[in-house]
């Protein structure tokens, strides 16, 4: 029995060493391999580094309501070269609408992604919808393969939450985080954030040791950017100017609403718009804001300017009358200009009626030299008289892209120009210069800076800096501008025959311009083109708001100014002032059904 034991001990023994031996013959065995056949092996990184988001900072309207957003999101995009694709779990039948339904994404673009081999990986979609993120996790979190091909990246997701109202003035923020165009361009250094990051150890299964955690910087969110627009002005602008395109059938058209005494801008639309989210699915064209840099001749709408200098330069008074004829043509420099209005005509009816001739006369008081003002040259002080409301220069708006309008010097004019820039043919401005122009006159002959930013703040609501009316100069004194104002009412009065009489208001007085300014093509004007154009002051004796409407190339029976933008006026002006608190300067028993 002992000799029995004994030869079992020995096989026991027997077998422990050579197990022993396996042991190190494996290790040295796994030592080669790693170390000789695969060199450069490392072993599993236990570190991570996670990104913390620093959000873009929010555009917002006058009283806070969000137009441009930031929310922390995913960017979800397919990998036609994932291996799990080749796993017998996975239905490759079924995977495109099962991914189509969970990312609510179209099937095939989904198909398609899968079908772009050449590329690793193909965007398809950018989320902030939590449940969308959070069941893609749960379907890639599954034991089994079948949710294969997906994948998700964190991006900070720039949202709109108005979709394509105020397109033009916010701009957008392209895929590397640069703003383009608009604010976001302009205050890109002010919203942008810096992203923080996390340092940290993680066990096997990736999840973090936070007491080995070495680094958390955290992440500093962009300033908030407070515009001076209105958003339910905005809404009221847009909707207006969207009908009117689709009723005369017109390319575009632009409206801008400024505050009088201060120069903020409450309302600016300009169509046709696109959607900043979705930038890229128009042509670049549409991006750009015509109310700022697009130059084009104003027409009429000049007259008023070409006036209100001749009564501060004492050309004319009030009560001047011109000659205009009677046979609506009259000829200098050997070419025919045309006019609506004959006979002996005052000052107040030349606006009324827009007469061409009344104010080429005028053009050509103004371009005489007149030595004792310091203007010794031929066609001098009529030029510097434009230049004082602002033509030829740039406003200053914060905006990217703004043109200066085309004035040019007067050195290079010819005896024709003073009875054609004069009427708003030969000189080119843009839509936020008339409508400054315009509220120069009516703030008493301060032309103040517009402008388009209220304030800034930072995440927590600190200031950071605001902005304040500032006074640009004084083209005109307020006498010149009373004077204006009155006369500017008869454009909007029926019974005085204006040309603006569709502009007129229930609740207010209202002072104005039509232009019908006909667009240059290859050097020359047709009786096709045209800008219809009005500018409106109200309430006119208390000034308070300039609403410019411009309607580019409008087509059919009605293309003037009176039929088509006046109208615009009339239906934006009343709801805006009422909206605005604008106390009525109409007595009771002159309005309708009171």
């Amino acid at each position: 029995m002992e000799r029995h034991e004994k030869i079992c001990a020995r096989r026991w023994m027997l077998i422990l060493a050579s197990g022993v031996v396996c042991l190190f013959v494996g290790v040295i065995i796994q030592l080669v391999r790693l170390h000789i056949v695969r060199p450069g092996y490392e072993p599993p990184d236990y570190t991570a580094k996670y990104n913390r988001l620093g959000l873009r900072g929010s555009i917002l309207d006058r009283n806070g309501i969000p137009l441009a957003e930031s929310l922390p999101g995913r960017i979800i995009f397919i990998d036609p070269q994932d291996p799990k694709l080749n796993s017998p779990l996975v239905d490759r039948d079924t995977l495109p609408l099962d991914i189509a339904t969970v990312t609510k994404v179209p099937q095939e673009e989904v198909i398609q992604a899968f079908r772009r081999t050449e590329s690793r990986y193909v965007r398809i979609a950018d989320t902030a919808d939590e449940t969308v993120i959070s069941e893609i996790n749960r379907r890639r979190s599954a034991k089994t393969d079948r949710f294969a091909g997906i994948g998700m990246t964190e991006r900070e997701i720039r949202a709109y939450p108005n979709g394509s109202r105020l397109c033009h003035v916010l701009g957008y923020v392209n895929a590397e985080g640069e703003g383009v165009y608009g604010i976001e361009q302009r205050c890109q250094e002010e919203l942008k954030g810096q992203d923080g990051h996390v340092k940290t150890s993680v066990d096997a299964r990736r999840r973090e040791i936070r007491s080995l955690r070495e680094e958390d910087v955290p992440a500093v969110p962009g300033n908030d950017v407070w515009l001076t627009i209105d958003n339910n002005i905005q809404y009221i602008l847009e909707e207006a100017l969207s009908g009117a395109l689709t009723e005369f059938n017109a390319d575009s058209g632009i409206i801008v609403v400024q505050r009088v005494k201060t120069g903020e801008i409450l309302g600016m639309a300009t169509l046709p718009s696109f959607n900043p989210q979705h930038y890229g699915s128009v042509t670049k064209n549409l991006w750009k804001n015509i109310a700022v840099s697009r130059n084009y001749e104003p027409g009429s709408i000049m007259k008023v300017i070409t006036v209100a200098s001749a009564l501060q330069q004492g050309v004319i008074t009030p009560k001047s009358t011109f000659d205009v004829g009677t046979a609506g043509i009259w000829y200098y420099a050997g070419k025919p200009l045309r006019d609506h209005a004959y006979g002996i005509i005052d000052v107040k009816t030349l606006l009324a009626k827009s007469s061409n001739i009344g104010t080429a006369m005028i053009g050509l008081r103004l371009a005489e030299p007149a030595p004792s003002l310091g203007f010794p040259h031929e066609y001098e002080r009529l030029w510097h008289c434009l230049r004082a409301f602002g033509f030829g220069q740039r406003t200053g708006i914060e905006l990217p892209g703004e043109e200066a309008g085309i004035l040019h010097h007067w050195k290079t004019w010819n005896k024709l120009s003073p009875t054609r820039m004069t009427l708003g043919q030969g000189i080119a401005v843009t839509a936020v210069q008339m409508a400054n122009a315009y509220a120069t006159i009516a703030n008493g002959g301060l032309r103040m800076q517009p402008y388009l930013i209220r304030r800034v703040t930072d995440s927590e609501g600190n200031l950071i800096r605001e902005t304040a009316p500032r006074v640009l100069g004084r083209p005109i004194s307020k006498k010149v501008c009373a004077q204006m104002l009155e006369m500017m009412q008869a454009v909007t009065d029926p019974k005085q025959g204006g040309t603006a009489r569709r502009a007129a208001l229930e609740d207010y007085t209202v002072a104005g311009k039509t232009g019908t300014g006909q667009i240059p093509s290859n050097g020359r004007y047709n009786n096709t083109d045209y800008t219809a154009s009005f500018v409106g002051i109200y309430p006119a004796t208390a000034p308070e708001l300039v609403i410019l409407i411009s309607i580019e190339k409008p087509k059919g029976r009605l293309r003037q100014g009176g039929s088509v933008a006046a109208p615009v006026f009339a239906r934006i002006a009343g709801p805006i002032g009422r909206y605005l608190g604008i106390p009525s300067d109409k007595p009771k028993d002159t309005k309708k059904g009171r």
